[in-house]
């Protein structure tokens, strides 16, 4: 469980500051007001987030989506690739952290708020070499696939939370950079997104992006 959560954390901050909505927690007068705001605010990220890449990507040409700025950056089809890589990925490790059970003693060594956790994975200006098992292998040439791959991963990830019946504050991760829960883990994937369409903006604002 461990080195899964080292590489995907490594993965996250692979390549490269997408706006945070919708993701603070209101106070709550009791536990049952707490879970039902929250499930509201991360799963506005999770659409806001999968709507943001839709718009990004569509209608790109195959020649757009296969463009590359150089010879070491990531064309688009290769960073939609490797965001549903690292959501699956991400899914797995939440799905074993559940089945482990509640880690609620560990919960006061959460030290980052949800908008902390946010602001570091859509932060850009540092980057890391992605591990080899999250490098898109460049299987998707059209914008539809890419797509259609990122929205249906995304859409069981929705209704797998939506369906599980757990407090995800109470499952607390471990990751390089310090504990976060369930429920921040989830926001970190959705920014994760979010980080990576900056990007596939920054690919498509090159000069030399063909015009179709």
């Amino acid at each position: 469980m461990k080195i899964l959560i080292t590489f995907l954390s490594l993965a996250f901050f692979s390549s490269d500051y997408v706006s945070h909505k919708n993701c603070q927690t209101s106070q709550r007068k009791d536990m049952g007001v707490e879970i039902i705001i929250e499930k509201v605010d991360v799963f506005e990220y999770l659409k806001e987030t999968q709507e943001s890449l839709d718009e990004s990507v569509e209608g790109l040409s195959e020649e757009q989506m296969t463009f590359k700025p150089d010879a070491e950056s990531w064309s688009v089809a290769e960073i939609v690739e490797h965001v549903v890589i690292v959501e699956g990925a991400l899914k797995s490790m939440l799905e074993a952290r559940f089945q482990d059970g509640e880690t609620p003693e560990l919960k006061e060594e959460v030290k980052m708020t949800d908008d902390q956790v946010v602001a570091l994975i859509t932060d850009r200006s540092g980057k890391i070499q992605t591990q080899d098992q999250f490098q898109p292998s460049g299987k998707f040439l059209e914008a539809n696939e890419a797509v259609e791959a990122f929205n249906q991963q995304r859409e069981t990830l929705i209704d797998w939370l939506n369906d599980s019946d757990v407090d995800m504050r109470n499952y607390v991760n471990e990751f390089p950079f310090g504990k976060i829960d369930a429920y921040q883990t989830v926001l970190f994937l959705a920014g994760h997104s979010a980080r990576h369409t900056a990007q596939i903006e920054d690919v498509k604002s090159n000069p030399d992006f063909p015009q179709s």
